[in-house]
């Protein structure tokens, strides 16, 4: 997987982490691990394709936390 793959993956969480109420900000991590659960069938498990995952997670994982940082920010500068 090519960096774009990471990229969407990051704004997939920032998005989410941004927009979604509650625990649906959780979701794109969701999107990782089925990809992964795909070529892990289509091509076997190897160490490669799980370090490529974790790093999808982490990047997702990222997102979510500055999406809801971000989020948690605007919020504070509405109400006040």
């Amino acid at each position: 997987m090519g960096a774009i793959g990471y990229v969407l993956f990051f704004f997939a969480g920032f998005g989410f982490g941004y927009a979604a109420p509650g625990r649906w900000k959780f979701t794109p991590l969701v999107f990782p691990v089925l990809l992964a659960i795909g070529a892990f069938i289509r091509d076997g498990v190897s160490g490669g394709s799980l370090l490529k995952l974790v790093i999808a997670l982490i990047l997702t994982a990222i997102g979510i936390v500055l999406g809801a940082f971000l989020d948690e920010r605007s919020a504070r500068s509405q109400t006040a």
